[in-house]
C-alpha cells in the first residue's frame, strides 16, 4: 500500500517542475523549447549518475535475446509533445482547459491500457466502480479548478477551439503511454533508472531538434541569474520518470497516471497557500478543500475497487 502514497507524493512534486520551469524560462530570453531543453537534460544528467552510482552500470543491460518492440522509443517522444504540447495550448485554452482536458486523456487512456494490457502492462480489469472512481476524480479537479466558474480563457473560438480541446485530450494520451512504455522499458533494459535514461535521452534529442529549428541562438547563451529553485525542473522530471517507469509495473498505468495527477493537483493547492516557488498565495476555502476530498475518494476507489 506504500506504492499509492509513493505515487501521490510524486506527483505533488509536479507543481514544482511547473514553476521552475516556467521562472527558468524568463532566464533564457523567454523560449519555453529551451528551457525544456535545460530541463530534460538536467533530468537526463541525474538519471546517469543515479544509475551509476545505484546500479553501478550506466548502460541499459538488455537480456541476450530480448526483443525489444519499436515502441519502447515512444516514451521520449511523448514525453517530449506533453512539454510542447502544453506550451501551444496554454495561450489558446487558457490555464483550466490546459489542465483539465491532459487529465482527462489520460485517465481515458490509462483504463484503455490497463483493460486491454497494451505495451506488455498488467492487464487488470475496469470495473463500473473503477469508472466511476476516476469520474469522480474528474469532477474533483474541475471542483478546485473552479471549472465554470472561472472566466480565464485562451483566445481559440469556432471549430479551432474543438481542435484545441481535441488536442489536449490527445496530449494527455500521450502521457498515458508514456507512463505504460517506460514501466516495461524498466523491466527488460535493467531497472527503471535504465528506462528513465533511454525515455529522458529521446526526449532531449528530440527537444535540442525543436531548439536547433527555432531559437538556435540560445544555444549559445548563458542564462541571466534566478532564484536557485528554477533548477529543480530537471530533478523533478528526473524522480517522475524514473517513479513512473517503477510503479506502473505494480500499480497498473491507470492508477499511477491518476495518482499523479490527484497529487499534483493537491501539491499545486498547498503551494498556493504558502506562496512557494513564485506562486501568489491563495488561501484554500471549503469548496477547493472538497474538491481535493473527492478527489483522493476516486483515486483510492480506483485502485481499491
Amino acid at each position: 500500500m506504500l506504492h499509492l502514497p509513493i505515487a501521490l507524493a510524486i506527483g505533488a512534486l509536479i507543481p514544482i517542475q511547473t514553476a521552475a520551469n516556467s521562472r527558468l524560462r524568463l532566464s533564457v530570453g523567454n523560449q519555453p523549447v529551451v528551457s525544456a531543453l535545460l530541463s530534460f537534460s538536467i533530468a537526463l544528467l541525474l538519471s546517469i549518475l543515479a544509475t551509476s552510482v545505484l546500479v553501478g552500470n550506466p548502460l541499459p543491460q538488455f537480456a541476450p535475446g530480448t526483443h525489444a518492440p519499436w515502441w519502447i522509443w515512444l516514451g521520449g517522444f511523448m514525453g517530449a509533445l506533453f512539454v510542447l504540447g502544453n506550451i501551444l495550448l496554454f495561450p489558446k485554452l487558457g490555464a483550466v482547459q490546459t489542465v483539465v482536458l491532459p487529465i482527462l486523456g489520460q485517465v481515458i487512456m490509462g483504463l484503455t491500457i490497463d483493460y486491454f494490457g497494451l505495451f506488455h502492462s498488467p492487464q487488470q480489469p475496469v470495473s463500473l466502480l473503477r469508472v466511476v472512481g476516476a469520474a469522480v476524480v474528474l469532477v474533483g479537479i474541475s471542483v478546485v479548478l473552479g471549472v465554470g466558474r472561472n472566466s480565464a480563457s485562451g483566445d481559440a473560438a469556432g471549430a479551432g477551439l474543438w481542435l484545441y480541446r481535441l488536442l489536449g485530450v490527445a496530449v494527455g494520451m500521450g502521457s498515458a503511454i508514456q507512463a505504460a512504455v517506460n514501466g516495461y522499458l524498466g523491466t527488460i533494459a535493467g531497472s527503471s533508472l535504465h528506462a528513465a535514461e533511454i525515455n529522458l535521452t529521446v526526449g532531449a534529442l528530440l527537444l535540442l531538434i525543436a531548439v536547433l529549428v527555432t531559437s538556435p541562438r540560445q544555444l549559445t547563451r548563458t542564462p541571466t541569474a534566478g532564484p536557485w529553485w528554477m533548477w529543480l525542473g530537471g530533478v523533478v522530471g528526473a524522480t517522475f520518470v524514473i517513479g513512473g517507469a517503477t510503479l506502473v509495473p505494480i500499480l497498473g498505468t491507470a492508477t499511477t497516471v491518476i495518482a499523479f495527477n490527484s497529487g499534483t493537483i493537491a501539491g499545486g493547492q498547498v503551494m498556493e497557500s504558502v506562496g512557494a516557488f513564485g506562486a501568489a498565495k491563495r488561501r484554500i476555502n471549503a469548496t477547493r478543500a472538497l474538491g481535493l476530498l473527492l478527489i483522493l475518494a476516486g483515486v483510492l476507489a480506483v485502485r481499491l475497487l
